[in-house]
């Protein structure tokens, strides 16, 4: 990038010196008209540091300038003028500058502004340059003859009438010189020499401006020949023109200039905003024509008469119609019906009613609720291969908001539709084998029912016969039986009874999983002290302390809830009674907003590698030799919880105890 400006840089300095010295060359070749007495001289050169300035601004116009675009004058007129040439050569230099500087100035703004035209910007420098020629240099020249030799000729006087013929000579060939810059500047091969865009100027409307001030000229002509043929015969043409004008004339004739000038500005005013607004009308529907068409999404537009004005390389593929055989027509229905009918953008075009929509597309569509007049559409189309469309159609319009055209997309949906198939076959068929599941795990419920109970009373009938007629042996036969005897009835009736807690807690662990909640309040305080009561036989003669924090009220089965404190609280006092300062303590906390009960002790804990076996049904991760228990207390807790729709899980350490949390979020049934 930087390679890039310097290199235009260097150009643009090389071009400036060179006009400059071209300009300063031709400008010794003057082109001369004669109005007796006087000459008009025009300087061709100055067409090339304007040239530079208009192109590049004002910085490389006066490099151009400097080098010698406008300095030839200092030899043609030095001798002729003297001082005065101080005060009438440099105007031609910031005559450069001036322009130059506008037209920096006019590149800037976003929208035309006809008082920068260069034209127009031209008429106060002149203003200024006469009120000079008027008044300075006629004073300077009143100072020759000056000091050096090679303008000691230099006249020490200048008519009143010259200082006419000048400011108009030099407003005529300024104009002139403009004229033909402008002309210049747009041929194509001067506008790739300047390296300038492809529309340079103010939409070529300068030449409206130029033309006005033709039409003014020929006018000042046609009036000055006609003033000397038929109105004043003994005056010259000259005198006419430009030597003795009266000021009526001079008055007429600019005031006709001024109106001529003012009405090529609206004219080139009004033919510029034309031509703007229709640049922004093609740069909209180019941005519109690349957008629709680098579009991932199939769409088409159709505009004036329903024709077809896009069609997308997206919506070729989907339809297999290309662009070609389908832009300009009115065929935007035939990829997706057998028959000629409206699409959904033609009915969005006719702003047509709910009725006419639902007449072509029933209850298939729907009203967008995110743009007004536009719908939307999921619809199955056989002639694309069975493929499921999903619609947009919205209204296209202009400035006024008036309909001009709809844009339709077309989204493939067929993956999703079988796919929403394809999950509603499954949900029927997962309803039906829920059903039959839930049927058989009825059955097996109840068969399972029966069965512990079953085996309940079975069961407990041998074994009141095994700890009966053990205890009669031990009772009367205690003297004849050897020590080893009396042991082992020991252990029968120990096991029997063993058996029998074993058979209590499954049928209370079956019990939990059917029986009905009944859900309300309870005081967590009261449950816990009941429940300590229960268990101080069992754990008498224990050193134990006991702590109880603030538990406040749950909704929760009280019965069931019971349950749950009895066989933490029995499972903590098991495992801390072999220890010194044994302590346990329930209670609860808030965790992210949700009350955790809890129950602690500092017993022999567990490892943690084996939590996930807490809770299962005969699982234990301490021997029955160490620790009485049958494997079922904590199974049920995780029942109960489960049930009323909680969490419930545990954190130990070997040796320092363990904690059990549980929530409850029960609800009424």
């Amino acid at each position: 990038m930087k390679k890039t400006t310097s290199k235009s840089f260097t150009y643009k300095i090389i071009i400036s010196i060179l006009f400059g010295l071209l300009g300063f060359a031709l400008n010794f070749y003057t082109i001369n008209f004669y109005f007796p007495p006087y000459t008009a001289t025009v300087l061709i050169g100055l067409i090339f540091p304007i040239l530079i300035t208009l192109a590049w601004g004002w910085k490389y116009g006066l490099l151009s300038a400097l080098v010698g675009g406008c300095q030839t004058m200092w030899w043609l007129w030095g001798p002729s003028n003297g001082y005065a040439t101080f005060l009438v050569v440099p105007p031609f230099t910031l005559w450069i500058v001036w322009h130059g500087f506008i037209a920096g100035w006019r590149k800037k703004q976003t929208v035309s502004k006809w008082w920068l035209s260069p034209y127009i910007v031209e008429i106060p420098f002149r203003i200024l340059n006469s009120i000079n020629l008027f008044t300075l240099s006629r004073w300077a020249i009143s100072l020759n003859p000056p000091s050096w030799a090679w303008a000691s000729n230099a006249a020490d006087t200048i008519p009143l009438d010259f200082s006419i013929f000048v400011v108009i000579k030099q407003a005529v060939v300024g104009y002139i010189i403009l004229l033909l810059v402008d002309v210049l500047l747009n041929l194509e091969f001067v506008r790739k020499f300047f390296r300038l865009k492809k529309e340079y100027n103010q939409a070529n409307t300068h030449f409206i401006i130029s033309a006005a001030f033709l039409v003014a000229a020929f006018f000042w002509i046609v009036d000055s020949i006609t003033n000397t043929l038929v109105f004043q015969p003994e005056t010259s043409f000259l005198d006419s023109l430009a030597l003795n004008v009266s000021a009526h004339d001079i008055f007429i004739r600019t005031a006709f200039l001024l109106v001529s000038l003012a009405g090529g500005v609206l004219a080139a005013n009004l033919l510029r905003g034309q031509r703007e607004s229709d640049n922004a009308l093609r740069d909209s529907e180019e941005r519109l024509k690349q957008i629709i068409d680098g579009n991932p999404i199939p769409i088409f537009a159709i505009g004036e008469k329903h024709i077809i004005t896009h069609w997308n390389e997206a919506c070729e593929n989907l339809t297999g119609f290309p662009a070609s055989k389908m832009v300009g027509t009115k065929k935007q229905w035939l990829p997706f019906y057998s028959e000629e009918r409206p699409v959904l953008a033609d009915l969005v075009m006719d702003e047509s009613a709910e009725e006419d929509v639902s007449r072509y597309y029933s209850s298939k569509y729907t009203n967008s609720i995110l743009t007004k007049g536009c719908y939307e559409v999921e619809d199955f189309f056989p002639s694309l291969d069975g493929k499921w469309l999903f619609i947009t159609a919205a209204p296209l319009r202009d400035h006024l908001g008036k309909i001009i055209g709809a844009i339709e997309t077309l989204l493939d949906i067929t993956e999703r539709k079988q796919a929403e198939e394809e999950i509603h076959t499954l949900n029927a068929e997962l309803e039906q084998r829920v059903i039959e599941r839930t049927a058989q795990l009825e059955a097996a419920n109840r068969e399972l029912e029966g069965f512990s109970y079953s085996v309940s009373h079975d069961l407990r009938a041998p074994l009141r016969a095994m700890n009966g007629f053990s205890r009669i042996l031990v009772e009367e036969y205690e003297k004849q039986l050897p020590q080893e005897a009396q042991r082992y009835l020991g252990l029968v009736q120990e096991n029997s009874h063993k058996m029998g807690r074993l058979i209590d807690d499954l049928l209370n662990f079956s019990r939990t999983g059917k029986q009905a909640l009944n859900v309300r309040d309870v005081n967590c305080t009261a449950v816990v002290e009941q429940s300590l009561a229960e268990l101080q036989t069992r754990w008498d003669g224990c050193e134990i302390e006991v702590v109880l924090g603030k538990l406040p009220v749950c909704r929760a089965d009280p019965v069931l809830i019971k349950h749950v404190f009895v066989n933490l609280l029995s499972n903590a006092f098991k495992f801390t009674k072999v220890k010194k300062n044994a302590r346990v303590e329930v209670g609860s906390k808030i965790i992210k907003g949700e009350t955790v009960y809890f129950v602690k002790d500092n017993g022999v804990g567990f490892d943690m590698r084996y939590v996930d076996k807490v809770f299962d049904v005969f699982q234990r991760l301490h021997s029955t030799a160490e620790f009485e228990g049958t494997g079922v207390g904590l199974a049920i807790v995780h029942r109960i919880i489960r049930r009323h729709g909680g969490r419930v899980w545990a954190e130990a350490e070997v040796d320092k105890g363990a904690i059990f949390y549980f929530t409850l979020g029960a609800k009424d049934e």
